[in-house]
């Protein structure tokens, strides 16, 4: 799991914490700006590891933001960290179920498409402008590794997944091709949130939907 520091200033008082999606980079969420905040990007899950509270204890609030597969990586990863407000985008603590989850051949099709096309990213093939992440360039990771990473966290998914933080908002995009909306809306209503807007999978296309919950 790589950390990535886009913003660490001594004078900033509070953090966001982005948990990206799977194959994703901080190229998804680079374009929204949030001066007076450090940010905290993580992504690239071949292997996870829980996040150390004692790191963040400089902090006086703590945003998280977490994205798709990245929901799941927060519950085993993010369970000390004493967060402020956490927002789930487009996903459950559940990606691989049968009622809360996304079709795990959806995730196996991406996965073979990733491995015979060697494109950087499936979601963005045919692409409307907006409505997967924006255009790359990747390079950080080869088709391979992607590969190896969607593997790795869909079978830890399958043999693990249980709830553990207290989500503040759960934000289901009307459009997702990936994760059901249907299954998004049976799991959030179950805990009392939920909030639908005009989107595809990719969350982060209008800034507003990390600024809004900053100014909350």
């Amino acid at each position: 799991m790589q950390q990535i520091w886009l913003t660490q200033e001594e004078g900033n008082q509070d953090l966001i914490i982005y948990m990206l999606g799977w194959a994703a980079t901080p190229n998804a969420i680079q374009h929204i700006a949030t001066p007076g905040y450090d940010v905290l990007v993580c992504c690239n899950y071949t292997a996870i590891h829980p996040l150390s509270a004692a790191a963040f204890t400089r902090y006086r609030r703590i945003y998280l933001f977490a994205w798709s597969f990245g929901i799941w990586v927060a519950e085993q990863c993010c369970r000390e960290v004493p967060i402020y407000r956490a927002i789930a985008l487009n996903g459950t603590p559940y990606p691989v179920h049968p009622e809360w989850g996304m079709r795990l051949r959806v995730v196996l099709r991406s996965m073979r498409t990733l491995a015979k096309t060697g494109t950087d990213n499936p979601f963005t093939e045919g692409a409307e402008a907006g409505r997967y992440m924006p255009a790359g360039p990747y390079p950080d990771r080869t088709a391979a590794e992607k590969v190896t990473e969607l593997e790795y966290l869909a079978g830890l998914a399958e043999q693990n997944s249980t709830a553990h933080l207290q989500w503040a908002q759960a934000y289901i995009a009307d459009k997702d091709e990936i994760f059901p909306p249907a299954r998004m809306w049976a799991y959030w209503q179950t805990v009392g949130i939920g909030t639908g807007f005009d989107s595809w999978h990719y969350p982060f296309a209008n800034p507003a939907i990390v600024l809004n919950e900053l100014q909350g």
